[in-house]
């Protein structure tokens, strides 16, 4: 009985040791990778500020150099990977400024968020990927002017992110690939959709992560659920504990 007990007890340890490995592991390459964010769009944005300084619009060079440099202080947030909701939606605003100047003002934009969603908490770095991949697969190539809307609202006990674009649209095909990571764009930086995907529903769970809607011709609207925390909500529910 006593040896029946600890192999019980061993098999469980296993278990538990396989299941923290493989976290881990997959926690790591998802770190590696979110890192590849950074190099590739730091390179096209330094190739643009080249070519807007040789052209001697300054102001835009400013702006540019400006919109970088707090991209990736909110980027780097001291370490932390979990940031408030308008800090989230800040460094989406620095990412479309560079690229509203990059692209040669090809397209708008704007952000909306409701005073009960500013100081939830998000990981970080969730929305850069779907505004990015709105650009590269569905504005770029439009004949017309481009729009991406964003928004954040408290819905329940969920926190809603959308991001809606009037791009070119795309097939339910397209967008299983996007998500499943197996759709590349030559242009975009390289980090899929679907590793936002993966890292909500590691973080929060299944019931949480991205929804598409896609028509062609007409534009895409992904949503972002996440569970609505906030450092209010905390500090209530200490004061009722």
């Amino acid at each position: 009985s006593k040896r029946f007990n600890f192999m019980l007890h061993r098999i469980r340890q296993l278990m538990d040791q396989i299941i923290h490995e493989q976290e881990a592991k997959r926690k790591s390459e998802l770190d590696v990778l979110q890192s590849q964010i950074n190099p590739h769009f730091l390179y096209n944005t330094l190739n643009s500020v080249i070519r807007l300084a040789e052209k001697g619009k300054k102001e835009e060079v400013v702006t540019t150099i400006t919109s970088l440099s707090k991209f990736f202080r909110i980027s780097l947030s001291k370490g932390n990977t979990i940031i408030t909701v308008e800090e989230e939606l800040e460094h989406v605003r620095h990412y479309l400024i560079i690229q509203k100047i990059r692209y040669k003002h090809k397209f708008n934009y704007e952000i909306q968020c409701d005073e009960a969603a500013r100081s939830c908490k998000t990981l970080k770095l969730i929305l850069q990927p779907i505004v990015e991949n709105a650009i590269y697969h569905g504005i770029e190539k439009m004949p017309d002017e481009g729009w991406i809307s964003i928004s954040a609202a408290v819905q329940g006990e969920r926190l809603v992110l959308t991001v809606k674009d009037n791009g070119l649209g795309m097939t339910p095909q397209v967008m299983d690939q996007i998500l499943s990571g197996n759709h590349r764009s030559g242009s975009g930086s390289g980090v899929g959709v679907n590793n936002v995907n993966e890292r909500i529903r590691l973080c929060y769970g299944k019931p949480y992560g991205l929804h598409f809607a896609s028509e062609l011709e007409e534009g895409t609207s992904v949503t972002i659920t996440l569970p609505a925390v906030s450092d209010r909500a905390e500090e209530l529910e200490r004061g009722i504990s």
